[in-house]
């Protein structure tokens, strides 16, 4: 047996060592996504490289034969591992595989019998003599027709994984992006050394490929020891995208910037309904075109990368669905716009809901309101002939609740309708003011006192007046005391760029269920509130951004302390005015409905 004792054979003995002690490491945490092809992969990649380092110190044809054929057990079968390694370590899959290693392996199996059958054929290489190139001997390097098969397979195999890893450069975090370069050069090297011998750019006397597995050797070590490859792999972050997209209770669509389906979720897939038929690729305009009517809303709105919201009712299957939609712009850096993100809410049975349970209220309201008016314009007559009947006074009074009731619900809703949440400037001052002035008017008996400064400009919805009015009616409506006394203060603290609205008084207090409750947010069958007065209040000042506190009186009675931010806008008087004009109209006069009632119930 002839032997050459070569600096190659040298090197290339010592990275096979390298290698394969990597593998074995890997093999410890093979539990670990993408572990196992990863230790095919560098045992692969061990054994070519130490059967290339015996085929340079062999100097016989016949021993350089065996061990060259002997590569390429590793060489063949390495593109179908690495793209396995690609496949489990960035959790994405290719058509490739579908039908398991099977389909793949033919051209590596066919490779390996026509390597070792050569000299029958020579379909792999056209001729077998040795050739001396300085003090080393090395093999043939003619190539043959299968060869150029055998070199397209691989090729494409490794472009494709290579794809795969490039792709989750791209989208992935620091630590990820930093164990894919290592890869990717890892990777990279050896085959580019390939290409250029095979390609005869550059003239080297044997196949350079297993000295570039030197750079892989490093740059997996690289990946393992410093970016923690065996710890952390994106597969589980891409498992965990794919199962929260699938568990969405939303749609989700995602377009590149051609508006053509790039991904989509099961929910999203029903909405088409077009089967079993995939829809990446296909154009939104053609999947769904109602939806490319609100894409382009959005677009027209260029919101920058703020989701733009809108409401879309579909006709599926003879019904009508509604869904809240939201388009989000996906940019990258510099502001390019590169797709759009669409999602869908089903929306239909909470507006059917909303909508019987206006349909209820407002008709509970107007027949309430209506039968309360005729019975209050019973008890009028009925006063006109029994002046003096205690019982006809209590008649009003609790129908003029029924009435004050339906009026409260009107605010309520009103206050929590959608279109009127919109804050602005207001002088809570004037709010207070013209309040005040109201309920001074109406109860001589109660003394109202107020410590108000010339201006307080707060952000808030027009319907603050009704929050302040409702505080001051419940201190009023509730208390006990022989002299009821109603303090009303504003204060204050620009530290904190708020307003603090104080309405005091000297009654029985709130008690402290009902303060648990409205702290909790919720009624119950047990613990609930009387009335509405102290949810308007909740609701309104909530709405308009600010905060509201309940607390004890000392010695006696109830402090309700609102709190609203500063507003910077300019002032806005008519604004101001318009709050407080329809707080005026919107309380109940009760005289012109029960004289029209009582003369209709007369007639």
């Amino acid at each position: 047996m002839a032997w050459q004792y070569t600096p190659f054979a040298l090197l290339y003995t010592g990275v096979a060592v390298v290698v394969a002690g990597l593998a074995a490491w890997v093999f410890r945490d093979r539990m670990t996504a993408g572990s196992r092809p990863l230790v095919g992969l560098l045992a692969a990649t061990a054994f070519w490289t130490f059967c290339a380092g015996l085929e340079l110190a062999r100097t016989d044809v016949v021993g350089q034969r065996v061990f060259a054929n002997a590569t390429y057990l590793a060489i063949a079968t390495l593109p179908v591992l690495f793209l396995y390694f690609a496949e489990s370590y960035s959790g994405q899959e290719t058509p490739l595989t579908r039908y398991g290693p099977g389909p793949l392996l033919v051209v590596p199996a066919i490779t390996q019998l026509l390597v070792w059958t050569n000299p029958f054929h020579h379909l792999m290489w056209a001729r077998s003599q040795l050739f001396q190139a300085g003090a080393v001997a090395t093999p043939p390097v003619l190539s043959g027709s299968w060869f150029l098969v055998h070199t397209a397979h691989s090729y494409a195999l490794l472009v494709v994984g290579s794809y795969l890893l490039v792709r989750m450069l791209v989208v992935s975090e620091n630590v990820y992006r930093s164990q894919a370069i290592a890869i990717l050069v890892g990777t990279f090297t050896p085959w580019i050394a390939n290409a250029l011998y095979l390609g005869n750019v550059v003239s080297f006397p044997f196949d350079p490929t297993p000295a570039a597995f030197s750079v892989t050797a490093a740059a997996f070590v690289l990946a393992i020891y410093r970016h923690r490859l065996l710890e952390m792999v994106p597969v589980a972050r891409e498992v965990a995208r794919d199962e929260l997209m699938d568990n969405l209770v939303e749609a989700v669509f995602v377009l590149d910037d051609d508006r053509r389906i790039i991904d989509y979720n099961q929910r999203a897939a029903r909405i088409v309904d077009d089967g079993d038929e995939s829809l990446v690729g296909r154009p939104v305009a053609e999947a769904c075109p109602e939806l490319e009517a609100v894409i382009e809303e959005a677009a027209d709105a260029d919101s920058g990368t703020q989701a733009v919201s809108t409401e879309l009712a579909l006709r599926r299957d003879g019904k009508l669905r509604y869904y809240d939609v939201q388009v989000t712009a996906l940019r990258r850096a510099g502001g390019l716009l590169t797709g759009h993100l669409v999602s869908l809410r089903d929306v239909t049975e909470q507006r059917q809901r909303e909508q019987r349970l206006n349909v209820l209220n407002r008709a509970l309201r107007h027949d309430l309101r209506n039968e309360a008016n005729v019975v209050l314009g019973y008890a009028e007559l009925g006063k006109q002939n029994n002046p003096d009947a205690e019982w006809v006074d209590a008649i009003e009074s609790h129908i003029s609740g029924l009435i004050d009731l339906s009026e409260k619900a009107r605010q309520l809703e009103q206050a929590l309708d959608s279109e009127h949440v919109e804050s602005r400037r207001l002088d809570a001052v004037d709010v207070i003011e013209t309040v005040v002035d109201e309920y001074e008017a109406d109860r001589p008996d109660v003394e109202i006192e107020t410590d108000l400064p010339e201006t307080a400009h707060v952000s808030a919805i027009e319907f603050f007046a009704d929050a302040v009015g409702n505080a001051v009616e419940n201190a009023i409506e509730h208390n006990d005391n022989p002299e009821p006394l109603i303090e009303v203060a504003v204060s204050a603290w620009v530290e904190d760029d708020e307003v603090a609205i104080e309405i005091l008084d000297n009654g029985p207090g709130i008690h402290e269920e009902e303060r648990a409750v409205l702290l909790r947010g919720r009624e119950t069958q047990l613990q609930h509130i009387s009335g509405l007065g102290l949810w308007i209040i909740n609701w309104i000042v909530t709405e308009s951004g600010g905060t509201v506190q309940f607390q004890e009186n000392d010695p006696r009675g109830s402090i309700v302390t609102i709190r609203l931010p500063v507003s910077e806008d300019e002032p806005d008087e008519q604004e101001a005015d318009d709050a407080v004009a329809e707080t005026a109209e919107g309380k109940v006069d009760a005289e012109p409905a029960v004289e029209s009632w009582a003369q209709d119930a007369h007639s």
